[in-house]
């Protein structure tokens, strides 16, 4: 960080700004304020530190403070540090300045940023707060392995939604870190995430169904035989229709991959819905015929599918199918964290609580 001379922010002049990475500006005077909040904020911690600790900390917490700022401003959300003098808020800030601190992994750091935003954002009354109030704890104690536990067991209830299904090859590509970490997952974090209360136990006669299944039922598009050139060619003679445009792009619901045609759309449902509300319903009875030459794939070619990727989907499907995890599933709490964590390494926008259990776009 370093101060300049004059610094213009909106319509305000100031003479004491802050720049932050080298492009984001902030009035040095409420940056001085939230500084002294910080470390007023940790004294009683600060009781218990050497000199060197306590040099080192408020050290880390400059870089939070950045951190925040940063995001803050890159959102337009500024006004939400007004909430700091809130003694709610301020509670929430002592978790999380010593979650920050404490954690070594510049990753789980840049989540309890994201966390502290989310529960400036929301009413001190709601329950997404006692959520977040759990999610600020949880968070600084996961690693590698708990975290990817967290987010494999999530992706068996996720639903990513795109008009290109070319982009679901890439989502499956970038979950290759907690791929490859399944493997070293074992019976210790899921008994670390359960007593931590990121999950739920399901009854009996409603078991968790196979990821291969999962898929197939939830990108039933996506996960079919390709239609052969030949085939393809004679059926647009017939219905030259399957060639209009279906989305705001302006594609048609065919995309060509190598020598033969495959569904643009990954899920029927969000499909029909969206040709329902362009007034295309007339080519639905189409897609069901398309349908009848491309059958869905089996559940040993979706793995073999996986595995093409990632090798390490072969562990990831058999440990996500073992008897440990059919009947324990992630709560709110558990979802809400995957949710953050998956979004920092693919395309999938990070959802709020209350919409966890909606389609996420990529």
């Amino acid at each position: 960080m370093k101060r300049i001379s004059v610094q213009h922010i909106g319509n305000i002049v100031n003479s004491n700004a802050i720049i932050i990475n080298g492009n984001v500006s902030v009035d040095g005077q409420v940056y001085k304020d939230i500084q002294n909040m910080f470390v007023e904020i940790l004294r009683k911690d600060f009781e218990r530190f050497s000199i060197d600790a306590i040099n080192n900390t408020k050290s880390e917490l400059n870089e939070f403070l950045g951190d925040l700022l940063r995001k803050l401003v890159n959102e337009q959300q500024m006004q939400l540090i007004e909430k700091f003098n809130n003694p709610a808020i301020q509670v929430f800030l002592h978790d999380t300045l010593i979650g920050y601190i404490s954690n070594e992994d510049n990753i789980m750091k840049e989540y309890i940023v994201d966390i502290l935003i989310d529960r400036l954002k929301v009413n001190s009354n709601s329950t997404e707060k006692a959520i977040l109030n759990e999610a600020i704890k949880l968070i600084p104690n996961l690693n590698l392995f708990t975290s990817s536990l967290i987010v494999l067991m999530n992706l068996r209830h996720q639903v990513v939604n795109t008009p290109f299904s070319f982009m679901l090859d890439l989502f499956f590509n970038q979950l290759s870190p907690f791929i490859d970490n399944s493997c070293n997952i074992n019976n210790l974090d899921i008994e670390y995430i359960i007593q931590n209360n990121c999950t739920k136990t399901i009854s009996g006669i409603y078991l968790i169904d196979t990821y291969e299944n999962h898929l197939l039922k939830q990108y039933d598009l996506y996960f079919r035989k390709k239609i052969g050139q030949e085939d393809f060619d004679s059926f647009r003679t017939i219905h030259p229709e399957i060639m209009h445009k279906v989305n705001d792009d302006g594609t048609c619901m065919f995309i060509f991959d190598k020598k033969n045609w495959m569904f643009s759309d990954v899920n029927t449902t969000l499909f029909y819905k969206r040709l329902k509300a362009r007034k295309q319903e007339y080519l639905i009875p189409l897609v069901e015929e398309l349908k009848k030459f491309m059958p869905l794939l089996t559940e040993k070619e979706v793995r073999e599918y996986l595995c093409s990727i990632n090798q390490n989907w072969l562990y990831a499907c058999e440990f996500l199918n073992s008897p440990a995890l059919k009947t324990v599933d992630l709560n709110i709490l558990g979802g809400y964290t995957a949710n953050k964590i998956i979004s920092k390494y693919t395309n999938m926008t990070s959802l709020p609580i209350s919409s966890l259990s909606n389609p996420i776009s990529l």
